[in-house]
């Protein structure tokens, strides 16, 4: 049984027709769930889900799960593991920020200006996790606030 949805998961993944975020989050939920090599693209799809105009609790699990997923990412076997993870760190310190949940933004943030190095992003391709849009503005965080504000 379980075979047989590990072949559907890949049979959605795999078809001409791209899967809807929802389908797509499921597919390598069940993927990831067996094989840790999935767990990259998880991470990934977590986050284009949560960019589809969700509520804000639904966003917040969604960047949540996509924060726990890229810190399970090996680095060995995904070379673009710090890249996701800042990626899903930003998303979710956008939608803990709107949460009004600052305390708990600022160490997001701040754990990616702790991960972020010169030429990061440079190095590899960009995955379509964050395809069209902006680079985050490490260097201006760093810049302005090398120390974040207490939480109100």
């Amino acid at each position: 049984m379980l075979h047989e949805i590990e072949l559907i998961a890949r049979s959605v993944l795999l078809s001409s027709a791209r899967p809807d975020a929802k389908t797509e989050v499921w597919a390598y939920q069940t993927l990831a769930a067996r094989n840790p090599g999935y767990r990259g693209h998880l991470a990934q799809a977590l986050i284009r889900r949560e960019r589809t105009g969700l509520d804000l609790p639904v966003r917040l699990r969604l960047s949540e799960e996509a924060v726990a997923t890229a810190r399970l990412i090996d680095p060995v076997l995904d070379h673009h593991a710090t890249d996701i993870l800042i990626w899903a760190l930003d998303a979710l310190q956008h939608n803990l920020f709107e949460a009004g949940r600052t305390a708990d933004a600022w160490a997001a943030r701040r754990e990616i200006l702790d991960l972020h190095h010169p030429g990061l992003h440079r190095r590899c391709y960009v995955t379509d996790c964050y395809a069209g849009k902006l680079p985050i503005p490490v260097e201006d965080w760093a810049a302005a606030a090398p120390n974040p504000p207490a939480a109100m």
